[in-house]
């Protein structure tokens, strides 16, 4: 497994489609794709975001340009985690941001209309106020909002599972096609 890392800290994954495409296909040149994992968006969800569309334009761009740039490849959007603030309607309750759940949803027909796959990370946390356990279990920082290195151990053998399932029931799948 080699892993390629495009983090840039605070992003909403819009830089991708700056990247020139002449380079990204020298990169599949060099060490080709087979899987293209996008996580971003947290950043992007604020406490009463209800209308992230254009987000979803500028990530359908970066996803047919990523296409473009690696077609053999396939793509895993992977949605935004819990994230909490704290409601000054509710005496200043630690609750998760309601954007959250919207950009979610945004994220969901980010995939859909552009055909990849989707991850929920969110509900893989366990939902509304998820990140609040995962403090409790030392698996997430103090911000209400990151998750840190023994949290994402975690959440990747989430996802580890996830992927081995969803490639197990392929191949029933195609076992039985070919019966």
């Amino acid at each position: 497994v080699a892993v390629d890392n495009f983090s840039v800290r605070g992003s909403s994954g819009l830089h991708l489609r700056s990247i020139p495409l002449k380079t990204l296909k020298a990169f599949q040149r060099v060490r080709p794709y087979d899987l293209i994992v996008l996580q971003y968006g947290l950043n992007v969800a604020t406490e009463r975001g209800v209308n992230y569309e254009s987000y979803k334009k500028g990530m359908l761009t970066v996803i047919a340009h990523l296409k473009e740039a690696f077609p053999e490849a396939a793509i895993l959007l992977v949605s935004a985690g819990d994230r909490e603030f704290k409601d000054d309607r509710r005496n200043g309750e630690l609750r998760t941001m309601p954007g959250v759940k919207n950009l979610i949803r945004y994220q969901q027909s980010i995939a859909a209309d552009s055909r990849i796959a989707f991850w929920n990370m969110y509900e893989a946390m366990g939902g509304e106020g998820s990140i609040l356990d995962m403090i409790d279990r030392k698996m997430a920082n103090l911000d209400y909002t990151h998750i840190n290195f023994k949290g994402g151990k975690h959440l990747s053998g989430i996802l580890f599972e996830t992927l081995m399932y969803g490639k197990e029931q392929y191949e029933k799948r195609k076992a039985y096609e070919a019966e």
